[in-house]
């Protein structure tokens, strides 16, 4: 009887010995698993923060589009009809596909129908090309909306009409973001000239701060001609010979493309001075003007 009992504690005794093994080891595997996924969430968590890596679709590209540009002829073809002219090609800008010019259209197009009081004629005139754009706003790539009226010059005979385009977060700088109409004093559009540009997503916000966009340009050399046809230097010395006039939209007409930046507006020089674009998002230098003739 006491030899079975000390039989059974013994076997009792290695059971638990295996047991605690089987336990600890066990825990082993479930510590190594657990690290493990520790260590790939890591990973995976801290891949996606690669630099650059929010910039990959910009700047935005408006690229040329043959549908674009038939539905411009065919809003052309329109226009021309609904104002009695007679049928002539268009003259598009390509990319953007606006009016460059009212090329073979003779005698213009007749936008104001009536006879205005004597001495409202200037307002009666801006008035019909008001409502020109707004009728033909799909050619013209306007917003009403967001068209602005920014000079109005009379010259002998005709009114000279300048607007702008304002569907961007911040201003249209460059060669786009304008549209030049000249009408006569009978109401006839007779000059039209579309830089407006389709909208974009862009950042609201720039990556490159203010200051180190001023930054990079002081120690700047820029090269020009004088007067008498001598090429000339002349350096930015100073941060205070730079001053930041603010975020811009600038447009950039590269091949059959056009690409669109967020971009800081710099004004570098005092007697003699250059407009510079430094890209707000990159912090490449995206254009020069100067502002000087030679």
């Amino acid at each position: 009887m006491n030899n079975s009992l000390l039989n059974f504690s013994s076997r009792a005794q290695h059971i638990s010995t295996t047991a605690r093994g089987i336990f600890c080891v066990g825990m082993t595997v479930l510590t190594i698993i657990a690290l493990t996924a520790v260590l790939l969430l890591t990973g995976c968590e801290t891949k996606p923060q690669v630099p650059g890596a929010a910039k990959q679709n910009y700047p935005a590209v408006i690229r040329d589009s043959a549908d674009r540009r038939a539905k411009a002829e065919r809003d052309w073809r329109r226009m021309l009809d609904s104002y009695g002219v007679p049928q002539t090609p268009p003259d598009l800008y390509p990319i953007t596909n606006t009016p460059r010019s009212l090329l073979g259209v003779s005698g213009g197009i007749k936008v104001l129908n009536f006879k205005p009081e004597p001495g409202n004629e200037t307002f009666a005139r801006r008035e019909a090309m008001k409502a020109f754009i707004d009728r033909w706003r799909d050619l013209l790539g306007a917003d009403p909306a967001t068209v602005s009226l920014i000079t109005a010059d009379e010259s002998g005979d005709t009114n000279r009409l300048t607007y702008r385009q304002a569907n961007y977060a911040y201003p249209v700088a460059g060669n786009f973001g304008e549209m030049i109409a000249v009408v006569s004093r009978d109401g006839r559009l007779i000059q039209l000239d579309d830089r407006f540009v389709p909208v974009v997503d862009l950042p609201l916000k720039p990556t490159v701060e203010r200051d180190l966009a001023a930054k990079k340009v002081v120690g700047r050399t820029f090269s020009y001609t004088d007067i008498a046809g001598r090429p000339q230097r002349a350096q930015i010395g100073a941060p205070s010979e730079v001053s930041i006039k603010g975020l811009v939209v600038l447009p950039i007409e590269k091949g059959d493309a056009v690409e669109v930046h967020l971009a800081w507006e710099l004004v570098a020089g005092k007697s003699l001075s250059w407009t510079v674009y430094i890209d707000a998002v990159s912090g490449e230098e995206l254009r020069v003007v100067q502002n000087f003739q030679t």
